[in-house]
This record gives structure tokens, sequence and C-alpha cells, in this order.
């Protein structure tokens, strides 16, 4: 956040300086913006001096607020399937915990593995490993809500942060999942997708980190997914780390 402070200090209205000038600031800070402070600094924007040389400035804000969008977009989603990144995902995410250890909220995080990507790559194609994690975005869109926080954070790992009003939510997002899962494995021919998935629970009265989250639910998901002692007709496979 310092470079923000310094480049909306540097955009006082006394500041004289070039669009282009202005689009280079902008860019400095757009990963680490958000739409709000964008909206600030372009207020600010409006009031601030171009030299003589320069085209209205009011010409030139949609042309930044695209570039800002485009950058910031760049920075934090996953180009394959348009959730969070790792980094989108900890950024966001670690905002959600802060907001529900204020009001006092549960909230439950999920690791979930693509399983047997690897083999479907080597056997199949990487398009139809690809088809995958895409499918896997859509199962995620369908089951979580919009203010929740879902990401890809690597090749076949994903994660979905949901602040809950009672840690027993999980069972109820569990069978959406598996819900969901089914369905999309009716509506394609290809590879059968299959989730290995694992819980860890945000208590507000003693907060964990989102790191330590992650920690928890990812080896809940391995221990649970290493030894194979699921049936074959589970599509969903999950395991809890309170």
């Amino acid at each position: 956040m310092d470079a923000i402070a310094d480049v909306s200090a540097a955009l006082q209205p006394s500041t004289s300086a070039s669009s282009r000038e202005i689009a280079s600031r902008l860019s400095a800070v757009a990963i680490d913006a958000d739409e709000g402070m964008v909206k600030q600094m372009l207020a600010t924007l409006l009031s601030c001096q171009l030299r003589p040389s320069d085209e209205a400035l009011a010409s030139q804000l949609g042309v930044l607020m695209h570039l800002f969008l485009t950058l910031r977009s760049m920075a934090l989603s996953d180009d394959l399937t348009g959730l969070y990144n790792r980094r989108g995902f900890l950024r966001a995410g670690s905002r959600l915990l802060s907001a529900a250890s204020r009001e006092k909220h549960w909230a439950l995080l999920f690791y979930i593995d693509v399983d047997d990507l690897k083999s479907i790559n080597d056997t199949a194609g990487h398009a139809a490993g690809d088809s995958l994690l895409t499918r896997t975005a859509q199962v995620l869109r369908s089951v979580f809500r919009d203010s929740d926080v879902t990401g890809r954070l690597s090749g076949d790992e994903f994660a979905a942060l949901a602040p809950v009003t009672h840690p027993g939510a999980c069972d109820l997002i569990r069978h959406r999942l598996q819900t969901a899962v089914a369905a999309d494995n009716l509506s394609h021919a290809g590879p059968s997708l299959s989730l290995s998935v694992g819980f860890a629970q945000f208590n507000p009265r003693k907060p964990s980190s989102l790191a330590d989250l992650l920690r928890k639910a990812d080896r809940a998901m391995y221990e649970y997914k290493l030894p194979k002692l699921v049936r074959p007709d589970r599509n969903v496979r999950t395991a809890l780390h309170g």
C-alpha cells in the first residue's frame, strides 16, 4: 500500500503532469490497488493541471481505467479459469478473514485437488486436462457465492474461502460440491471429473491466518486422498481439519 500512498500524494491538484506520466504512475500501482482506490485516484486526476501540450484529461480517463483494470486482472487472475490466481486468492482471502474476525463470523477454507490430472494429460492430451480445470472452475462458481473467494492456486489445486454462520455449514457445501460434480459428469462425455477436498475452519474466537488454514486444509485433503479408501463411484472425496 505504500506505493499507492506515494502515487496518491504525488497526484495532487497542484501537480503538473502529462497523461503519459499519469498512465505510468497508475500502471505502477495497478497491482496493489482496488476499484475503490482507482476511483479516488481518478477523481484526483480530474483536478490535476496538465501541461499545455497535453490533451484534455477527461478524454484520457476511459483509457486509464481500462489500463488499470487490465493490469489488475493480469496480476490477480488465472488465465485459463478466470478465477483468482494464488496471489489474488491470498489478497482477497486475507481481506475476507479480516472482516470475518471483526464481525465474529466463522469461515471455511476448502482445498480442492483435481484427481489424476497428470495421468489425463499424459493419456488424453493437455486439452482434456485443461477442460477438467475449466470444468472445476465452473463447479466452484455454481457452488460458491460471489461474495466467497475462489482461486486456482497451482496446476491442479484450487481453493475456496466462504464465511458461514456456523461451522456445520461444511456438510451442506460438501453436498453441493458432490451434486455439482455429478451433474458436470453427466453433461460431459470426456474424462470424468473427480475432486479431493480438504476443509479447515476459521474460528473467530481463535483466529488463524490464511496461510495456516491452507496448510491445515491441504494436509487434511492429502491425508484422505493418499490411502485411496473411497468407493470408486464417489467423485468428491472429502476430509475436515478443524
